[in-house]
């Protein structure tokens, strides 16, 4: 990062200039959808950390979101920037499950992933950085990749709420004394499943330092392969983020990277397992600090743009955010005028709908030891004059000064208004639950089949009242990367007239007439499965009683059907295991209604390998908590 923190040649800073004028883009762009005359909302967000039961989370790094128990909502990892102490909490880094309810439940020790890292050299950044939800094993749960001082780990989610560390067997284990950051999975490839990127912002140890950058390819059996080189993505600046964009528009992922003190690079995919620096060709160069990124569609022209944060103090070109216009012809165009080009000492940002009225707002986090800000929060204003934002923070109560690192958008409460939560360097998270309410929403789940499970690398097409909002999933952030439903904003309007979601793979699929207001799941070449799921007032989102009647026929040879009673509509996951607890078979329903259910099992060769006979014991569990479980005898 920029300033003087102890670094040769770095310069100190005087203090943050005031805010910058805000003035029209000459550029023409095309009118976002469903836009209404913007006043400052009525209704503000309100601080939760501590009634959430997050408190006690300080001192950290990268966040990071996912359900990784998979029981429909949105569960915490952060990252303590300390170095680990057995006996210190808040060194820890920490995984909340979340209750449902609003808040959130510490499920660290349990689940086993309180990661670890080295004691040495000293880095006054920290010494564990970031973390990256991806399922790299296409499972259907989440696995996490942690950044470190040192050696990087990864954990696999073993689908019953604990993980287990496969750095050594994985080959991902960084070792000496590089300081990763962000990390991104991607499908470089796209050969179904994920490979990772991992940023290095330095190195401790003796000369020659070494700077660069990994690529790493999944080999797609739990190992991966160092591709640095051969790919040419071993960029040997000081990366903060990396984000997989689609800069040339050919369906094939490239790379931008947000160097700090050096270029900002833009590596293209060459589709034969390399890449090629284009950054100038395309027009997104600049010499910045940089640090964090966002990718959205900000100008409604339907293809995604980048804002990039740096330290914003002096005004000057170099000490501005810039902001890059995707022109859709392979060029962008970079725009300081847009009233986003100061904020700060700038980490964290995203692109979200603030108010769902169906346009791209901005998100900017701050902060740098004695230099205070406040967190920046640009309400999206364009209109057929040009691209402009304009600053609403104290407006709606963000009015929070600490020191930021990451930051995670999404809906935490499923009551489909996006939420922000921040990761503060040395106080306490801030977790912002979002009350501004204005427009109708849909709330999509993506799950991929022939690529990979996560859908990283999808496009989301709404259509709605003749203008279509487009939204690129891909979770990745600044010291973080978040597997969360891709969030739309529809305005006034109750119908979504079709969703259209392009996959990695090529596939394309498309549904007519979904209702507003709901949280869907798309599979890949299947279209909307296991129903939908209306959002939920907190007070609606308690542990509610499953009855359990039992699998008929019992003992069975072929097939059984395990009966159960749902009390409130919702979401059910059925596991299936040997008596030594090995899992065979898995379902996952929705159900829209309450009342009597069933689900068959078809004990068939090819579907879990040969069964032989003996006793099966199968557990069953709601979104809402509710827990039964039954044996079967299964006669061959």
């Amino acid at each position: 990062m920029a300033g003087n923190r102890g670094e040769p040649g770095r310069q100190g800073r005087g203090s943050p200039s005031a805010t910058a004028t805000r003035v029209r883009c000459a550029c023409a762009v095309v009118l976002c959808l469903l836009s209404a005359p913007h006043a400052a909302p009525a209704q503000t967000f309100v601080l939760r950390t501590q009634s959430a039961g997050l408190s006690t989370v300080i001192g950290t790094n990268g966040v990071a979101v996912a359900d990784f128990d998979k029981d429909g909502d949105l569960d915490l990892y952060f990252v303590a920037q300390d170095t680990f102490k057995q006996n210190d909490k808040r060194t820890w880094n920490r995984l909340f499950a979340n209750n449902g309810d609003g808040t959130f439940q510490d499920v660290t020790t349990r689940s086993g992933i309180a990661a670890r890292s080295t004691t040495s050299p000293f880095s006054y950044m920290g010494y564990k950085m970031g973390a990256s939800w991806g399922d790299y094993d296409n499972d259907g749960f989440p696995d996490l990749y942690v950044t470190n001082l040192g050696t990087n780990q990864l954990f696999h989610n073993n689908g019953d709420g604990t993980f287990a560390d496969v750095t050594a067997q994985s080959g991902l284990g960084r070792t000496g004394a590089q300081l990763s950051s962000s990390a991104v999975w991607f499908d470089a490839d796209r050969d179904g499943d994920l490979d990772l990127y991992v940023c290095v912002w330095a190195d401790y140890g003796p000369m020659p330092r070494d700077t660069r950058n990994r690529m790493y390819e999944n080999l797609g059996n739990g190992a991966f392969r160092d591709v640095s080189d051969s790919s040419g993505l071993g960029d040997a600046h000081l990366t903060w983020t990396a984000v997989a964009v689609d800069a040339d528009n050919d369906g094939h992922p490239d790379l931008y990277l947000a160097n700090d003190f050096g270029p900002t690079q833009l590596y293209v995919n060459d589709r034969d397992g390399t890449f090629r620096e284009r950054t100038t060709e395309f027009g997104l160069d600049g010499n910045f600090q940089g640090m964090g990124l966002a990718v959205g569609d900000c100008d409604g022209n339907g293809y995604f743009d980048i804002y990039l944060t740096n330290v914003t103090e002096s005004g000057s070109p170099g000490q501005m955010n810039p902001l890059y216009l995707n022109g859709g012809n392979g060029l962008y165009a970079k725009v300081f005028d847009a009233g986003v080009s100061t904020a700060g000492w700038g980490w964290g940002t995203e692109f979200f709908d603030l108010e769902n009225d169906g346009d791209e707002d901005l998100f900017v986090v701050n902060g740098y030891f004695s230099q205070v800000y406040t967190k920046r929060l640009f309400r999206n204003d364009t209109g057929p004059a040009g691209v402009r934002f304009q600053e609403i923070a104290h407006d709606v109560g963000l009015v929070d000064s600490a020191e930021g690192r990451g930051l995670a958008v999404a809906d935490f409460n499923n009551d489909g208004r996006l939420d922000i939560l921040i990761s503060h360097f040395t106080r306490a998270a801030s977790l912002y639950e979002n009350q501004v309410s204005w427009g109708h929403w849909l709330a999509i789940d993506l799950e991929g089949t022939v690529s990979n499970r996560c859908g990283f690398g999808a496009v989301v097409d709404v259509s709605v009242g003749g203008k279509s909002i487009r939204k690129y999933h891909h979770g990745a952030q600044f010291l973080g990367q978040n597997i969360v439903p891709v969030h739309v904003g529809l305005g006034q309007a109750q119908l979504a007239d079709k969703v259209t979601v392009t996959w990695p793979s090529g596939i394309v699929d498309v549904i007519d007439s979904v209702q507003a207001d709901q949280r869907i799941r798309i599979r890949e070449n299947t279209g909307i499965v296991n129903g939908i799921r209306r959002a939920q007032s907190p007070a609606a989102i308690q542990p509610g009683p499953l009855t359990l009647s039992g699998n008929y026929p019992n003992p069975f040879n072929g097939s059984t059907e395990i009966r159960f009673t749902l009390h409130r509509p919702g979401e059910i996951l059925i596991e299936i295991f040997t008596v030594s607890g090995r899992r065979v078979r898995t379902f996952r329903e929705f159900y829209q209604e309450p009342g009597e259910k069933s689900v068959r099992w078809s004990v068939a060769e090819g579907e879990t390998g040969v069964l032989t006979s003996g006793v099966y014991v199968y557990r069953i569990r709601t979104s809402h908590g509710a827990v039964q479980a039954g044996k079967m005898l299964l006669v061959r």
